[in-house]
C-alpha cells in the first residue's frame, strides 16, 4: 500500500510538472518545493534536465552509500555485542561515521538543488526581458529604451 501511495505521488508531482510547461514564467518557490520533495523535481520543473538527472544521481548514490554504510554499521554493531571485540567495535565506528557522512552530503545536495532551482525559476524568462531593453549611446548622451 505504501508503494502505491508513492508511485501515485510521483504521478501527480509529474502532472502538475507537465501542466505549466506552457506558463511563460516560473514559480520559484514551486521548483525550490520540488526540488526538496523529488530529487532533482526543481530543475526538471524549470526545463533543466541534464542537471536534474545530475542531481538525481548524485543523491540517488549518497543515498544509497547512506542505506550500505548503515547496514555495516547494524552489522558490526551485532557482531561486536556478541563478541564485545575492538576491531568490530571500530568497523561499526567507521561504518557509522561515513553514514553520517552521507546524510550530510544529501542534506547538502538537497540544499544546493533547492538554492538552483529558485535561482533558475526567477531567471527562466531573462534572456527574453534581456531583449526589451537597450541602450542607447549617442553623442554625449546615454539613453534607456524598454520595449513592451
Amino acid at each position: 500500500m505504501r508503494k502505491l501511495s508513492i508511485i501515485f505521488s510521483l504521478i501527480l508531482i509529474f502532472t502538475s510538472l507537465l501542466a505549466d510547461e506552457k506558463i511563460k514564467n516560473k514559480q520559484p518557490l514551486k521548483a525550490a518545493a520540488l526540488s526538496c520533495i523529488f530529487p532533482g523535481g526543481g530543475q526538471l520543473y524549470n526545463g533543466k534536465y541534464l542537471k536534474s538527472g545530475l542531481v538525481f544521481a548524485m543523491e540517488g548514490s549518497f543515498i544509497g552509500l547512506a542505506t550500505f554504510h548503515h547496514l555495516e554499521a547494524e552489522k558490526y554493531y551485532d557482531k561486536y555485542k556478541v563478541s564485545l571485540s575492538e576491531t568490530d567495535y571500530n568497523e561499526y565506528v567507521k561504518y557509522y561515521e561515513r553514514r553520517q557522512s552521507d546524510f550530510f552530503w544529501v542534506g547538502t545536495i538537497i540544499f544546493l538543488s533547492a538554492i538552483d532551482s529558485y535561482i533558475d525559476a526567477h531567471l527562466f524568462d531573462f534572456e527574453e526581458k534581456k531583449n526589451k531593453i537597450h541602450l542607447k549611446f549617442e553623442d554625449n548622451t546615454v539613453g534607456l529604451s524598454y520595449n513592451f
